[in-house]
């Protein structure tokens, strides 16, 4: 192994490390003295400001416009023993918010001191997602201490996301590790989930609305309930595990519906569930020409802003759902409105509801303004890591 001492040095432009002091881990090629043109994707390099003052060790990637990202801001070795103790603090972490569960987020990256680095957990099965070089090179060692600590029977890799083309890494998906049960259920809630590990949305499920589904069905769930963009229906099952009469799921995915009305069925709930397929504005605009209204609205969308150009548009989609979607609640009932665009901030998403209200013509008071649950914890130097909004509405 490379004394720290010994790696190579990478110097920030005088007035650029303010970020970086603040906490921030990335550093963008734009803000460094010198090209990182002459570094292997993915090596460790020592960070200095324009002083000469030592400032962190990161990965450095010259293909990237992150061209470092910090791992570790004290002096010492990115080794097996670095590394096994931060996997340690992510894992204890996660024993002390959810003891006990059998579907968690392990590992959520920069948050937990492992830039591109994300690790859920479905029963004794893990899925680790790796988004950067520097952490691909380290993973064989990683796996083998979530091995040690976790017991895993399997290991799959869900390195399938775009993201990894800027690292100059391939995208695939494959079992790392271990033999996949194809069949594998975990509990969520009260509920039993069948988990696609290789062909699921995400890493198989969505983890990160475990908090608020706790937090808001328990005191909107009534009546009738529309779910939009129900995917495998988790939303619309925990609505009738707290009192819903009926739930009616949109998807335009014959799969997800298909999925969906299989979780019913195990369930017991089959019989208080209609899933539809077809675009959900398409549906929305029926309901309205019909007069159709429901107690509980849930909207719970796809990213629809995916990069910065795509703002404008994407604002100008969530204006037209959330409108849309306002004019179906009943009077007295609830809109559970939510947004993973990370590139749309909290403020600017509220802006946007605030304006469909208007649109709507409904008298709207916020509920409750949260966030994405306590196994994603966002870094608080980071924005970029808080990406989910969720607005629970009353409406009149």
């Amino acid at each position: 192994m490379i004394h720290e001492t010994a790696l190579p040095r990478i110097d920030i432009k005088p007035g650029h490390d303010r970020r970086v002091l603040k906490g921030h881990p990335w550093i963008f090629s734009n803000e460094l003295a010198s090209s990182p043109a002459g570094h292997t994707p993915g090596e460790l390099v020592r960070v200095h400001d324009s002083k000469g003052r030592f400032l962190g060790t990161g990965f450095v990637n010259p293909q990237s416009l992150i061209a470092v990202r910090l791992i570790r801001r004290t002096e010492g070795a990115i080794d097996g023993e670095y590394l096994e103790g931060r996997i340690d603090a992510a894992l204890a972490l996660r024993d002390r918010l959810y003891p006990g569960e059998e579907a968690v987020r392990l590992v959520y990256s920069e948050s937990d001191g492992l830039p591109g680095l994300v690790v859920d957990k479905y029963g004794d099965h893990l899925v680790v997602q790796v988004t950067t070089a520097g952490m691909e090179l380290l993973l064989p060692g990683i796996l083998d201490h979530l091995e040690l600590r976790t017991g895993a029977r399997c290991i799959v890799a869900r390195n399938d996301v775009g993201i990894r083309k800027l690292e100059g890494l391939e995208e695939r998906v494959e079992i790392l590790r271990g033999e996949l049960n194809p069949a594998l259920e975990v509990g969520y809630e009260g509920l039993r989930l069948n988990v696609d590990l290789l062909r699921g949305q995400k890493t198989g499920l969505f983890l990160d609305q475990r908090d608020n589904q706790r937090t808001l069905l328990p005191y909107c769930s009534t009546g009738e309930v529309l779910d939009c963009y129900c995917y495998q229906g988790v939303w619309s099952l925990l609505a009738l595990r707290h009192g819903a009469s009926h739930v009616t799921g949109i998807d335009s995915s014959a799969d997800a519906l298909t999925l969906a009305a299989a979780h019913a069925a195990v369930n017991e709930l089959t019989e208080k569930t209609e899933w539809v397929r077809n675009e959900v504005l398409e549906e929305l605009k029926g309901y309205r020409t019909l007069k159709r209204t429901f107690d509980l609205v849930i909207v719970d969308p796809p990213a629809f802003v995916r990069s910065r150009k795509h703002l404008k548009a994407g604002l100008r989609g969530y204006l037209d759902l959330n409108r849309k979607a306002l004019e179906v609640v009943a009077p007295g009932g609830v809109l559970v409105t939510c947004s993973c665009s990370h590139n749309v901030r909290p403020e600017a998403f509220l802006e946007i509801v605030s304006h469909a209200a208007g649109l709507a013509g409904r008298h709207v008071r916020i509920l409750a303004a949260l966030g994405q649950s306590r196994d994603h914890p966002p870094l608080l130097t980071a924005p970029e890591t808080s990406y989910l909004k969720c607005l629970a509405l009353h409406v009149e």
